[in-house]
């Protein structure tokens, strides 16, 4: 287990049963083991099916006692209280009422409730098609057995059982099964049963079938980068501390690749306030420098890009100059950006071009913050770059988050967000994909009129990227604690 992946666990197990969705203590569907070896904790190694759980094999369910995470169906043994818990998301155990097979901790739906033993991987023996990873059990010419059909040709989906990082469509082999929950959103490619789950915003399904792939939304002159939540650098394989974090963000729209808190692997982050050309939006006002935002320039406007009927596009390249919340090159930075702020140009005025509070470099006309405190609270902003240290939040939560306001310096459980590091320490920022306004922990009404769960899902005991802290040992993942924050330099 490498050095980030065990400071993660470390934190994840304080939480306890918090962080366990699965039904911690219940013996529900529990199934015996006939695994052995693997990693005590699930961490993300590259996994490797030696020592992790067979095809179709049992495994123990969330709740059902266990010494190593490759007894346990989820593969995540808590050994703080030696029992298996669900991973990062809500997956269900053996016997609880499902629709869909990534519900199930398991990935097997049969008969409306949630099958305990591992699905069948692709390519193997089945008999029924909810036995297998991909929903289908093509039979034979003759009759005989039949073989499970792969979801994706090109990748294993999540359940399947693998040996290195790079088999998965998530690129994240946990204790020897692709694991669809290495970030906060499913991966591109990887299994899904609707929109919202995806780090894109768009699960296809072929025909009437329950199950899918995850895909990108089509976004015509749209920008081809990496979107929030999405696997970048060297993902899972990163190793210790900052070891596969790449140069000025890498390709991730952000410009920001660092470690999600429950895993360690590295995730494109998402920004604060406004969306950056190339990331989600579900319409104008999501993206930076629209016309309904306040940095947005007339003759210049930033629009949604997304193909007819689509509800998710991607943020275009607007005109000439870039509006505030943008991203921008910093006046003392090396990294390759755009110094054309609508605001400015950076060569003759620093100060256009600033740090949000995830670090990510964004265009503002906020001027010199030396002295601005917590003077900002309440201005309409783009990013918490024109607020000076406090969090840009949104303030209409039924209305796309429109406008977005200067808040707190940490948002508290249940309060409204753009990204994590706007909440208090260890609460994940729920939001739907694309879009600005979420909330803290979950609950309330989401920009799309429905409501987002409260949670303990996410939940850490330390800070996450970009959230304030006080030293390093506040962080997750042995992130620095840099200028208040658990930030990784510039």
């Amino acid at each position: 287990m490498n050095y980030r992946t065990w400071l993660v666990l470390a934190a994840t197990m304080a939480v306890g049963c918090a962080v366990s969705m699965g039904g911690c203590g219940s013996s529900d569907g529990a199934a015996s083991t006939t695994m052995d070896g693997g990693d005590e904790g699930g961490g993300s190694e590259g996994g490797g099916s030696e020592g992790g759980i067979s095809d179709g094999g049992t495994c123990a369910m969330p709740g059902t006692t266990c010494a190593t995470s490759a007894e346990c169906c989820s593969v995540n043994c808590n050994l703080t209280l030696k029992i298996c818990v669900a991973p990062i998301g809500t997956c269900k155990a053996g016997g609880t009422a499902c629709t869909v097979a990534n519900e199930c901790c398991t990935f097997v739906c049969s008969g409306g409730a949630c099958g305990s033993t591992l699905c069948i991987s692709d390519n193997k023996a089945c008999t029924s098609n909810a036995s297998c990873c991909g929903g289908v059990c093509a039979g034979s010419a003759d009759g005989g057995a039949g073989t499970c059909t792969p979801l994706n040709g090109s990748c294993r989906t999540s359940g399947n059982t693998c040996a290195t990082n790079g088999e998965c469509c998530s690129s994240f082999c946990n204790s020897g099964v692709c694991s669809n929950q290495p970030s906060f959103c499913t991966q591109t490619s990887d299994i899904c049963s609707t929109d919202n789950e995806c780090c894109g915003g768009v699960c296809t399904k072929l025909g009437g079938a329950t199950i899918g792939t995850c895909k990108l939304p089509v976004a015509p002159g749209g920008t081809q980068c990496t979107v929030a939540g999405e696997v970048c650098g060297a993902g899972a394989d990163a190793g210790a501390s900052d070891g596969g974090i790449p140069a000025c963000g890498g390709n991730c729209c952000s410009r920001s690749c660092a470690p999600y808190a429950l895993t360690g692997v590295d995730v494109c982050q998402a920004p604060s306030g406004c969306h950056p050309t190339g990331d989600l939006c579900r319409s104008d006002k999501d993206c930076c420098g629209s016309a309904e935002d306040p940095g947005g320039k007339t003759n210049n406007f930033v629009t949604c890009s997304k193909a007819s009927g689509a509800s998710v596009g991607r943020c275009d390249n607007g005109g000439s100059c870039r509006g505030n919340g943008a991203i921008c090159k910093l006046a003392s930075g090396s990294c390759n950006a755009e110094n054309n702020c609508c605001a400015g140009n950076v060569n003759s005025d620093p100060t256009v071009c600033q740090q949000d509070i995830v670090g990510i470099p964004r265009c503002t006309g906020v001027g010199s913050c030396a002295d601005a405190g917590t003077s900002k609270a309440g201005q309409v902003c783009s990013s918490s770059a024109d607020c000076c240290g406090l969090a840009c939040v949104p303030t209409n939560v039924t209305d796309g988050g429109a406008p977005l306001v200067c808040g707190a310096t940490c948002v508290p459980r249940a309060g409204g967000c753009t990204t994590t590091a706007d909440c208090c320490t260890g609460l994940p920022c729920v939001i739907p994909s694309g879009s600005t306004s979420g909330s803290c922990g979950g609950g309330g009404t989401g920009a799309d009129g429905g409501t987002t769960p409260s949670t303990d899902a996410g939940v850490t005991t330390c800070a996450q990227y970009g959230q304030t802290c006080a030293a390093a040992g506040d962080c997750c993942n042995g992130v620095p604690c840099n200028g208040g924050r658990c930030l990784y330099p510039q």
